[in-house]
């Protein structure tokens, strides 16, 4: 299976994607998020083996560099940041599925444990809102998981949420106003082209339009109001198309929309999305017209 290093970032004014630096090492079910203006890699496989190492970007640099490795190595974990901290949630190796959590203090570089999640998810998809930090679905070393639960960081206790309507791992979240989005992903080998809104308010989950084609691993995130769905395993192809969601429009336009795809067919890639502007990043290829 190949392990791809590269990185690409998507210029949303111009729809097309550029490369920019590659990671020191490639990591495939890697874990991705960013802080202010740092991308952080954690995690994932190598094709060798399993990984604590992590790996941190200034968008405005040009090469990524360590940062204090995890505690437990680990592909198909979710990554969230709260309260200024890092939280890597569940996870697995070639043995088990985790329920284990770290929190990384990105101002001592240190990982520590925290409370466990009720049930191991490997391929668990992880979001932030309003100081909680929320584990959707997964697969518990059996089967796919519609089970849901978050994270209360004062407490730091675990407690259930509504269960999705479908199980699902290796799906991707996102969040906008006062929903979270759960697109696609796996249920058990098959892939999905399902998605779903849960109300924080209400703690229910509603379907929603489907994607366009099923995409198992697929990277999710939300900016500008939409949420982007990129990449993923239709199970026959990896894929490299990206579509996009705007939850708010009316209508016809409530559909999901092909837009510029990403040079590499990839499946289990993490996606973030980051708050600095496009002519801050260091580019590797030759930018589209400005």
């Amino acid at each position: 299976m190949l392990v791809c290093s590269s990185v690409e970032v998507f210029d949303w004014l111009h729809n097309c994607w550029h490369q920019i630096c590659e990671l020191k090492i490639g990591r495939r079910h890697v874990g991705v998020i960013c802080v202010g203006s740092r991308i952080y890699a954690i995690g994932g496989h190598d094709g060798t083996e399993h990984l604590s190492s992590v790996e941190c970007l200034d968008v405005k640099e040009e090469s990524w560099r360590d940062v204090a490795p995890m505690n437990v190595r680990r592909r198909g974990m979710a990554v969230g940041a709260l309260g200024g901290a890092i939280y890597a949630v569940g996870g697995l190796d070639d043995q088990n599925c985790y329920r284990a959590v770290e929190r990384y203090d990105i101002q001592e570089n240190l990982w520590v444990q925290v409370a466990d999640m009720t049930t191991p998810r490997g391929g668990v998809a992880v979001a932030a809102y309003d100081g909680k930090l929320y584990a959707i679905g997964g697969n518990s070393g059996t089967h796919s998981l519609e089970t849901c639960e978050k994270y209360d960081p004062i407490l730091n206790k675990w407690t259930s949420i509504a269960p999705m309507k479908n199980r699902r791992a290796g799906s991707g979240v996102a969040i906008i106003g006062p929903y979270l989005y759960v697109i696609g992903g796996f249920d058990d080998d098959s892939p999905l082209s399902t998605c779903e809104r849960y109300s924080f308010a209400e703690n229910v989950w509603k379907e929603i339009e489907p994607l366009s084609c099923a995409r198992g691993g697929v990277g999710v995130t939300a900016m500008g109001g939409r949420i982007f769905a990129i990449g993923g395993h239709d199970s026959h192809n990896y894929l490299n198309t990206v579509e996009a969601y705007d939850p708010l429009s009316e209508g016809n336009e409530n559909k999901w929309t092909e837009i510029a795809s990403i040079s590499q067919r990839r499946a289990g890639a993490g996606v973030a999305w980051s708050p600095c502007s496009i002519k801050e990043i260091s580019f590797s290829d030759e930018a589209c017209d400005l």
